[in-house]
């Protein structure tokens, strides 16, 4: 009685901080922010990373000329009219060279 006893704590002690570690995956942005506190002369490279089997969350990483990494919220209002108009300016670029 007492063997099933730790068995049973055992599994729920390991079950539990699994899911308390796991925090819906190994995603890369741990804090992320809705301002941009950046120039853009001071940006090396944006990546863009869609939900994943480790990641559930849509993941906008500026990397800057600096080294530092900063994590953008892609559901603030701010960064989606950003990519909007980045998005419209390159397709208007691509419409001019098809003349």
């Amino acid at each position: 009685m007492v063997y099933k006893l730790i068995v049973a704590f055992a599994v729920f002690a390991l079950t539990s901080s699994d899911e308390l570690s796991m925090n819906g995956g190994r995603c890369l942005c741990l804090q992320i922010t809705d301002k941009i506190g950046f120039r853009p002369a001071q940006v090396k490279t944006i990546e863009i990373l869609p939900p994943s089997a480790s990641c559930e969350n849509v993941e906008i990483i500026v990397n800057l000329k600096s080294g530092r990494q900063i994590c953008l919220d892609p559901n603030a209002n701010q960064i989606r009219n950003i990519f909007q108009q980045i998005v419209r300016k390159k397709g208007k670029k691509n419409d001019k060279s098809r003349i």
